[in-house]
């Protein structure tokens, strides 16, 4: 497969009149969702100054065309009515495609970190490349989009509530110290019902997770003492297999235990 790039001349390209109704929506789309009222904006700004930036498209088959990016664009120029519009036609591998649309989304800074995620998370499973060699053609860091990755790990409910809330990327990382999806959750929606800034997020996690250590050492004493009844009960019903008339109790005292253990003296054989 040739290696990526977005230069004048890196890929074939041709400017063609072509029919919507002929243009399929790209698998690639990395926006989970797409505003109807922006959708209005654009198209009236196009209806006032024409398609300034052409659709990127590939061809399929004979008259057939996919959407590599643009769907904007297209679904505007759909409401006002046009049955035709100019569009560049590339000739793009499928990890082209995928790499143009994330890349075309990036450049209109309003994607969604959630949806970057996911979409560079698709780019590495399915086309073979590695963080390094993804992070280079999207001209961030190795670690920024190890970062990016990283938020995938967050429970799908909490995800979907950090799209609808608007919390910030800052705030989606600072769940990422909650192993329990649900307690992610929790705390994202007090997050955004309270406006926490992400110091005080931050802050009510790490007391939360403090108080959950504090009470750690208590629950092994609890285990412990078990542990130790146990094995004494044990004890107790090995000295009746060999005939020692043996029994134990234990009886609970608020935070202690009292274990006891009765041992009988055998009767005389004349009784």
């Amino acid at each position: 497969m040739p290696a990526f790039s977005l230069r004048p001349g890196g890929a074939d390209r041709r400017i063609a009149r072509i029919e919507l109704s002929r243009i399929a929506a790209s698998p690639y789309q990395p926006r989970r969702s797409i505003d109807d009222a922006s959708i209005q904006e654009l198209a009236e700004s196009i209806k006032r100054f024409g398609l300034l930036t052409p659709m990127l498209v590939r061809r399929c088959t004979a008259g057939e065309y996919e959407l590599i990016a643009g769907e904007r664009r297209l679904r505007a120029l759909k409401v006002l009515g046009w049955t035709h519009a100019d569009a560049i036609v590339l000739s793009a591998y499928d990890r082209d495609c995928a790499l143009i649309g994330l890349i075309e989304n990036l450049e209109r800074e309003d994607l969604h970190y959630l949806d970057e995620a996911e979409a560079c998370r698709r780019i590495l499973h399915e086309h073979g490349l590695t963080q390094e060699e993804l992070a280079s053609i999207l001209s961030m860091s190795p670690s920024a989009l190890a970062n990016r990755l990283r938020l995938l790990r967050l429970s799908v409910e909490t995800r979907a509530f950090l799209r609808e809330s608007g919390l910030s990327e800052r705030h989606a990382r600072a769940l990422l110290k909650l192993e329990d999806g649900g307690e992610q959750l929790q705390f994202a929606k007090l997050a955004a019902q309270s406006r926490w800034s992400v110091r005080q997020l931050e802050a009510q996690i790490a007391h939360s997770l403090n108080a959950a250590r504090a009470a750690r050492p208590e629950l092994r004493l609890i285990r412990d003492n078990r542990l130790v009844i146990n094995a004494l009960n044990d004890t107790v019903r090995q000295l009746k297999r060999i005939g020692v008339l043996a029994s134990s109790r234990v009886e609970a005292h608020g935070d202690s235990y009292d274990v006891i253990i009765t041992v009988r003296r055998p009767y005389d054989a004349e009784n």
